[in-house]
């Protein structure tokens, strides 16, 4: 480890303590035993300091805000996934939530781990104090709005649980003994030419164990717009305090940049989600389905408009 810094070795750390928590959720979410989500929730509450001592001695190896680069902003968002997950966990008792959340934070670690770099000065174009405000912004935003989606698709999947178990209840099990003694099974839910035994009673058994882990469409469609509510003025914010930067760096407040311009595509879709459910009704599955385009937005924004797309902010690779 010699000549490590040591916030990659916390950063280590915090990624193994990470490991261990999404273990502990996915036996939580087969077994359901208590005891192993509360080993996850342990997990994550030791590995949330390591990671947050990782980001502040990077901050003290480097000497500016940890936001400068791929490595640090991609940390940065993981950090936000994390609190928010935590405080979920412990205030709202959502054990479960650990899982895509833990999902997600070890992805993004992983790919910050591939494009590290050690710990240097800023470009000059970073030298500001816009760098703490919007990028800051950005990254909190992007951590928030991750659990609209994680919600959204928790609805999708208890959505479908509920509608596979009524399909089964609607119609029973069926026995037709005919003349030659031959009987015929039929599930409830297969139909004709529908799912074979075997491949019905699997589903039937999924169906079965979502319903039992996830709560009510209509809550987890409550939390995944409560995501958006919080998440969208931040991310709202942090464009405009990016276009402002931008008038300070390059003489214009807007220049269709590619960065500047999937954030702003980030923006309507987000914007489409509210207006639609506000003046439209849209709400659980079309409101779901949002969310994940979204999502997808942000991480294009992040890391295909960065590593990818040459323009004004190609600097954030390295």
């Amino acid at each position: 480890m010699a000549g490590t810094p040591l916030s990659l070795v916390l950063f280590g750390l915090a990624v193994a303590a990470y490991c261990v928590a999404l273990l502990a959720f996915v036996l939580y979410l087969a077994l359901r035993r208590k005891a192993l989500g509360d080993i996850g929730l342990a997990a994550v509450l030791a590995g949330w300091p390591l990671h947050a001592a990782s980001i502040f001695t990077r901050a003290l190896e480097a000497g500016h805000w940890p936001l400068g680069n791929m490595y640090e902003y991609s940390t940065g968002i993981a950090f936000i996934v994390v609190t928010v997950c935590v405080v979920l966990m412990i205030r709202a008792r959502m054990r479960l939530v650990g899982l895509p959340a833990m999902i997600l934070v070890i992805a993004l670690l992983g790919i910050a781990y591939m494009l590290y770099v050690p710990p240097g000065q800023l470009v000059p174009a970073l030298h500001s104090y816009w760098l703490t405000i919007h990028v800051t912004a950005m990254a909190s935003s992007s951590g928030i709005l991750s659990f609209s989606f994680f919600f959204g698709m928790a609805y999708l999947a208890r959505r479908w649980a509920d509608q596979r178990l009524l399909a089964v209840a609607a119609t029973p099990a069926a026995a037709t003994v005919g003349g030659g003694g031959v009987g015929t099974l039929t599930l409830g839910g297969g139909g004709a030419g529908g799912d074979a035994l075997f491949g019905g009673s699997v589903l039937t058994s999924l169906a079965q164990g979502l319903r039992r882990v996830l709560p009510s469409i209509g809550t987890l469609d409550l939390w995944s717009y409560r995501f958006v509510m919080i998440g969208f003025p931040v991310w709202t914010f942090g464009v405009i305090c990016g276009a402002i930067w931008g008038e300070h760096a390059w003489g214009r407040y807007w220049g269709w940049d590619p960065k500047e311009t999937f954030a702003f595509i980030t923006w309507v879709v987000f914007a489409i989600y509210l207006h639609a459910r506000v003046t439209y009704g849209w709400k659980e599955k079309r409101a779901a389905i949002i969310t994940a385009f979204g999502f997808t937005a942000i991480l294009f924004t992040l890391y295909a408009v960065n590593l990818w797309i040459a323009g004004l902010h190609s600097y954030a690779r390295a």
